[in-house]
């Protein structure tokens, strides 16, 4: 899998953040589906658990950690 650009994940998501959500995996894949993200920010996604992601910057986190971004 090749890493996706943070920049990229960010600007896709950023908004539901920003509007005080914490969406989950399934939020963050239809979101990204729906848009036709890059197969990279997908399989980004995809690497998440089940649980809701509370701010950008933990999303950040959790991506790095996978070696996703």
């Amino acid at each position: 899998m090749a890493k996706a650009d943070w920049s990229a994940v960010e600007a896709l998501v950023k908004h539901l953040f920003d509007a005080g959500m914490s969406p989950d995996r399934g939020d963050l894949m239809d979101l990204a589906m729906g848009a036709g993200a890059d197969d990279d920010i997908v399989d980004a996604i995809d690497t998440l658990g089940p649980r809701p992601v509370g701010s950008l910057e933990s999303l950040k986190e959790q991506l790095e950690k996978a070696g996703a971004v």
